[in-house]
């Protein structure tokens, strides 16, 4: 059984020589028009969804996607995820949407080896839409696999209120029968409504509103997630003149700290325990967890909008605001955009400082601060939904983990600091929200730790045995026949949770030339198998809190077998280890398993020993890994 997720640098580099560039993997949204066919009252974007350029969008929409994938590749950028945003997407005509879709779905084909190797699974488009022309458009999206995500309003009072045609008619009608279609729709879909203070006062209705959609229009309303809105600047510019007081006027304050945690176990409450409670664990508040955008350190690394126009922001948040625009694809070379985009996120961050409380959260690592375009916008610190994510993560955990103690909490905001606020690291003498003052129980660094050079992945640039040894590319994990690369639990973005059970087929696939790195007789080379439980004990002098260690297991070179990868691979069954120390397991806690060489395990301990800012920043063993829970067989 198999897999939980539960949690994702961009260099600078002119489109040719790509050679010299490191290969980037980004997350692009695709805009092919900003017009939408609504007129919501509460909708971010402001103006721009009233614009009359839907005609020249049309003719551009399929001609620009091209070009920026071809200049992306140039630069060496490929993204891995290719979704189609709005305005509305199903406003352009079936024969441009067709086109797209193609393109779309041509771009995983041809980069399907390379997009899989890197633990990249989309292979299908993916829109984002308000469903009024859902049914228009349903056999086309059928056609090519599109997984949907629907936003709708709860309650459906307020949908009937807000969420309206331009000229200020209902959409509810039409709206319920797509969501009926959509709930027969064969592949990927789910629901998502925004929820502002307004929303908040009738909790009840909403909760009727989800089952009435699970139950009488037959959508699995497990497939669902709630956002919280919050004021915007665009959309308070195009409703200037509303009378606040207006029966008819939303109310577009965000909900406050206290009632995102009541909404919450409001919700918890009512479907724990019902054919529901998997939804509202898993996906419902899912935006508050690090699988999310929002809680990147820097999302301007990875995260990017591209309008049919080549213009570049941030995200579907930051569209139109001048703050968050990045450059145009016609007149600014990838490189630059990419810059840009790092280097404007790390502003707002810097604008807004760092916060007391962030400084010191146990959960700085997981948050780190929130999204920056909210911050910006209401004019905060931190994220605020805070409350809310500290209530989820101590809820979970195992997926959550809370620095453990004062030494690793200063780590984790010297890390933070290093990257988004390195001014905070040289002077905290003089603003109130900035790091706590130096105590006996914080650790100093000196600041040539935060030199550029110095960072985990410069080391590892500059030595080519540490890139053998963080290489993505080397060990591959096979459960029951679907396959994953591995990668160093302490370069990981994301978490994965694996369920394994006595009946799994279990299977590690090892590149052959990784046993020839740093050692000229492979033969007296071994695969290294380290396995921890994640029931802490106290190791050594440092006194540390640490993962159990349960066993070390070496195989040497010549005793693995060939692989069904093909000739460059050796493979090892790990079933008949993993039974054999299964009285080691406990129910609910995880397993993890760590795999490298034993001369690769070697040379990182001696250069530990050589090199200070590589031991600091590689304290935890750096080594690919698996994490588990077993199951035991119930038969």
């Amino acid at each position: 059984m198999t897999v939980f997720n539960i949690n994702p640098n961009l260099d600078s580099g002119e489109n040719t020589h790509t050679s010299q560039v490191p290969k980037q993997y980004i997350h692009l949204l695709y805009v092919p028009t900003i017009f939408c066919n609504l007129g919501c009252h509460y909708c971010y974007l402001g103006k721009q969804t009233d614009t009359k350029t839907l005609k020249e969008d049309n003719q551009q929409a399929v001609e620009t996607l091209a070009f920026a994938l071809d200049y992306f590749a140039k630069a060496n950028i490929l993204p891995f995820n290719l979704s189609l945003h709005g305005g509305e997407v199903t406003a352009v005509p079936a024969d441009t949407l067709n086109n797209l879709f193609n393109k779309i779905s041509a771009h995983y084909l041809h980069h399907y080896d390379e997009l899989m190797a890197n633990g990249f699974r989309k292979q299908t488009p993916h829109i984002k839409t308000n469903l009024f022309n859902f049914d228009k458009h349903q056999a086309l999206l059928k056609q090519h696999h599109v997984s949907i995500s629907g936003s709708v309003d709860l309650p459906f009072f307020l949908h009937d209120k807000y969420r309206t045609t331009k000229t200020n008619k209902s959409t509810l009608a039409k709206i319920k029968k797509n969501i009926q279609l959509l709930g027969q729709y064969p592949h990927g879909k789910k629901l998502s409504a925004t929820l502002f203070n307004e929303h908040f006062q009738h909790v009840e209705q909403i909760i009727d509103d989800i089952w009435y959609i699970h139950r009488e229009l037959r959508f699995d309303m497990n497939n669902f997630n709630f956002m919280f809105g919050f004021e915007s600047d665009l959309n308070e510019q195009k409703f200037e003149n509303r009378d606040k007081h207006d029966t008819q006027s939303l109310n577009t304050e965000s909900i406050n700290e206290e009632h995102q945690i009541a909404f919450y176990q409001a919700m918890k409450k009512e479907f724990t325990g019902t054919e529901l409670e998997w939804g509202f664990k898993r996906n419902w508040f899912d935006e508050f967890t690090p699988s999310y955008c929002t809680n990147a350190q820097n999302c301007g690394e990875r995260f990017f909008l591209l309008q049919s126009n080549g213009d570049v922001y941030s995200c579907v948040r930051g569209q139109g605001a001048e703050r968050f625009f990045y450059g145009n694809i016609f007149k600014v070379p990838a490189h630059e955009i990419l810059n840009n985009g790092k280097q404007n996120i790390r502003s707002v961050h810097q604008e807004q400082g760092l916060h007391r409380d962030c400084a010191e959260c146990e959960y700085l690592k997981i948050c780190n601060t929130g999204c920056a375009f909210v911050k910006n916008e209401k004019n905060s610190k931190k994220s605020y939904t805070c409350a809310l994510q500290k209530q989820i993560y101590r809820e979970y955990p195992q997926q959550y983990k809370a620095a453990l103690g004062t030494t690793e909490q200063a780590l984790d905001r010297q890390n933070y600091q290093a990257n988004i606020h390195p001014q905070l690291n040289q002077d905290t003498s003089s603003k109130e929200d900035q790091t706590p003052n130096v105590t006996d129980d914080m650790m100093l660094l000196s600041s040539d730790f935060y030199e550029h050079k110095n960072a985990l992945g410069q080391l590892i640039k500059a030595d080519p045995i540490l890139q053998a040894l963080y290489a993505s590319n080397t060990v591959l994990l096979s459960v029951n026949g679907v396959i994953e690369p591995l990668n160093s639990q302490i370069l990981k973005t994301t978490r994965a949770l694996h369920f394994l059970e006595p009946s799994d087929q279990v299977i590690l696939h090892i590149k052959k030339a990784w046993f020839f790195v740093h050692c000229n007789d492979p033969l007296t080379n071994t695969l290294y198998l380290q396995l921890l439980r994640d029931t802490k004990v106290v190791y050594g002098d440092e006194q540390r809190e640490k993962q159990e260690h349960l066993f070390t297991q070496q195989i040497f070179f010549n005793q693995l077998l060939p692989s069904s990868q093909g000739e460059d691979w050796l493979q090892v069954d790990l079933l008949p280890l993993l039974n054999w120390c299964q009285h080691q397991f406990i129910s609910d806690v995880a397993n993890n398993l760590l795999i490298t060489t034993q001369t690769l395990r070697d040379y990182h301990y001696k250069k530990q020993q050589k090199n200070a800012f590589y031991h600091i920043q590689a304290i935890n063993l750096p080594f690919q890994n698996i994490e588990f829970f077993w199951c035991k067989d119930t038969n």
